[in-house]
């Protein structure tokens, strides 16, 4: 999901909210102040709902689903998200920063176009999100007013060097040399959430039977189109081109030794199954100086960025008051 939850208001904020309760019980208290940043607060709900967010994100990613954290580590850095984001707020006011509507329009804009999508259809899917055009709108502006306070606090700050970049260069030559690469067509059966052992069985009756039909000669593509839902189904499960550490490391070692047009059997993924066809084995040629130094510095200058907007914001919060309760 490309925004991010409404805020609470500031009324609701500086609310306790309790439920009432029924004669003879004891009140429960569904909601407190965990946090105070300078003359803001941050409420346990907030919390609660930005967990919410990333677990539903971290379900859809296997990259954030890999990772080895614990739910209350992942809960103390979203609090410190939270803090970060109310003294960005805060400076953004305080350096009275806006936002022109005709410029939340040029995004709008931009996202109906970039994913081939009405108004009415991106309505819809906000709708299906609780949410409508004003949430959008909302955090559109929000996050072009964090930008202008990047610009301003960091980003003219930020100076990567032609020395650098060659430096780097010569410093990392095997990123840039010959490599062997694969092209790879792609059947992928989900397991369903929550599945059961004998629903994993079902799925892996198929995978094989899809197997067995591809081994005597249908067509993958076709195949492909007919059962995969993964990315490039319509296609007929066309991935494109991977070099060695670009795919999961179970899929690798399933196909770093086929040759072009040789099938693997079903491979098992913690989010599921994998048929895949080596199309194309070929090196990709050793790139030139000239030819990266342009994707070398938009890695180092992100890379600088990312470090200086920590000390800025880390200076930020030893001038303010942050006092957690959680």
């Amino acid at each position: 999901m490309w925004w991010e939850r409404r805020m609470l208001s500031l009324l609701f904020s500086l609310l306790l909210l309790s439920v009432v309760p029924p004669a003879h019980s004891k009140p429960e208290l569904v909601d407190r102040i965990i946090a105070y940043v300078n003359d803001d607060i941050i409420t346990l709900s907030e919390l609660n709902e930005k967990t919410r967010d990333f677990v539903a994100a971290r379900e859809q990613n296997p990259f954030l689903r890999d990772q080895d954290q614990s739910p209350e580590t992942i809960r103390r850095q979203i609090l410190v998200n939270l803090v970060n984001e109310r003294l960005a707020a805060q400076e953004i006011s305080r350096l009275q920063i806006s936002v022109r509507d005709s410029e939340v329009d040029e995004v709008v804009e931009s996202i109906l176009k970039e994913n081939r999508l009405t108004e009415e259809a991106l309505v819809a899917q906000l709708r299906k999100e609780g949410k409508d055009m004003e949430d959008l709108r909302r955090q559109i502006r929000r996050t072009l007013e964090q930008n202008q306070l990047i610009n301003r606090e960091v980003r003219s700050k930020t100076v990567i060097t032609d020395e650098l970049v060659e430096a780097y260069y010569q410093s990392h030559l095997e990123e840039f040399q010959a490599k062997e690469r694969w092209r790879l067509q792609d059947i992928f059966l989900p397991f369903s959430s929550g599945a059961s052992a004998e629903d994993r069985a079902r799925l892996h009756v198929l995978a094989q039977q899809i197997y067995d039909r591809l081994q005597q000669g249908a067509d993958f593509a076709l195949t492909a189109q007919r059962y995969s839902r993964g990315p490039g189904a319509d296609q007929g499960g066309d991935l494109g081109f991977f070099s060695k550490g670009e795919l999961d490391p179970v899929l690798e070692k399933a196909i770093t030794k086929l040759e072009k047009g040789q099938i693997t059997p079903a491979i098992e993924t913690e989010v599921g199954l994998h048929i895949i066809r080596v199309t194309e084995v070929d090196m990709t040629p050793p790139k030139p100086f000239e030819e990266v130094k342009e994707s070398i510095y938009g890695h180092l200058y992100q890379r600088e960025l990312d470090y200086k907007y920590r000390e800025w914001i880390s200076s930020l919060r030893e001038r303010s008051y942050v006092k957690i309760e959680y």
